[in-house]
């Protein structure tokens, strides 16, 4: 046996160290989602919510799939615009090719961890014929404009006079964490002249230069107002979804209602620690609509409702994966 083949066997090699890594934490995230639906488990009837499904107008419910498709072109068109603030689209790469390259992505967030979705999105990029670089910066900033603008709606929608703004008795403390994000945010925003200089002299920190310097130039430059039109475009979309969803069981809840429970359920989801935020969802939603008058049996329903919806409204990402033609434009 030659040496080179005995340390294949004698030392893992860097991949498969990485491969188990992202197995164990798979594990943890489904782990994390089975332990909380055992928690559920014990505080519902689970007949009460069997019986409730015949109950459900599935009308409501196909409009809110509809809109979760609206919001996939959408979701190509910032993404794209952030791209092209970067200087970084080929002439051949068309807003389809986003388009189509977004729903794929966005499909394999349902079924895989969300940062699976992120990765889809940026080797189809890479695909289409951008460079890796560019193509996972876009990603993350992408990703980024979503969480900041759901931090800021988060904070004005907790603003309003609703009921479940109360959280708990717990809003003054999160406003209080949106506010110091926000700050932070902007902060950060307008420094980043300043710090990119002296991050860029640091090896391990110089790719946090880079970025910071992108994304000042996407969100401050021309495609800036653009991409921050369309990103709250997106959230508005997503509040009716959590509206229909609601009157799909009988729930009539205000607009300021649903704009709280969309801020809850999303900002849950972003947490890396379940798949999909499945399980820590339903938690949450069972705690606030608890607070309410909701019994657990109908928060949980809606609940799952919500994220089946999304989960069907991304299913155009599955027909995409399979039928776009993914590849460079100028291939011969």
């Amino acid at each position: 046996m030659s040496s080179s083949v005995a340390s294949d066997f004698e030392t893992p090699s860097p991949s498969r160290g990485r491969g188990a890594e992202r197995v164990a934490i798979l594990a943890a995230k489904l782990l994390v989602t089975g332990a909380c639906f055992w928690y559920v488990s014990r505080q519902i009837d689970w007949r009460q919510v069997l019986s409730a499904i015949p109950l459900l107008d599935f009308r409501w419910t196909a409009l809110a799939i509809l809109v979760v498709m609206l919001q996939i072109p959408l979701l190509g068109l910032r993404w794209g615009n952030i791209v092209d603030a970067l200087a970084a689209r080929d002439g051949p790469v068309t807003r389809v090719d986003m388009i189509a390259a977004t729903a794929v992505g966005m499909f394999f967030a349902q079924v895989l961890p969300s940062i699976a979705g992120e990765g889809v999105r940026a080797w189809l990029l890479v695909r289409l014929g951008s460079d890796w670089r560019n193509a996972v910066t876009s990603a993350v900033i992408d990703r980024g404009v979503g969480v900041g603008l759901l931090i800021v709606l988060g904070f004005v929608v907790l603003l309003l006079p609703s009921g479940l703004a109360a959280l708990g008795g717990y809003r003054d403390v999160v406003l209080v964490v949106y506010s110091a994000l926000i700050l932070a945010g902007a902060l950060g925003l307008l420094l980043a002249p300043k710090i990119v200089p002296s991050l860029a002299r640091w090896r391990y920190s110089r790719w946090l230069a880079t970025l910071a310097a992108d994304v000042r130039r996407v969100l401050l430059g021309s495609k800036g107002p653009v991409i921050l039109s369309i990103g709250c475009l997106i959230h508005a979309l997503t509040i009716v979804v959590v509206w229909s969803v609601g009157r799909a069981q009988g729930l009539a809840l205000p607009l300021a209602d649903a704009a709280v429970l969309f801020t809850i359920m999303i900002g849950v989801v972003l947490i890396p620690i379940s798949i999909g935020g499945w399980g820590l969802r339903e938690l949450a939603v069972i705690s606030l609509l608890g607070s309410y008058g909701v019994a657990p049996e109908r928060a949980l329903l809606f609940s799952v409702c919500f994220g089946l919806a999304v989960a069907a409204g991304s299913l155009p990402g599955a027909l995409a994966w399979l039928l776009y033609p993914f590849g460079p434009r100028g291939a011969p």
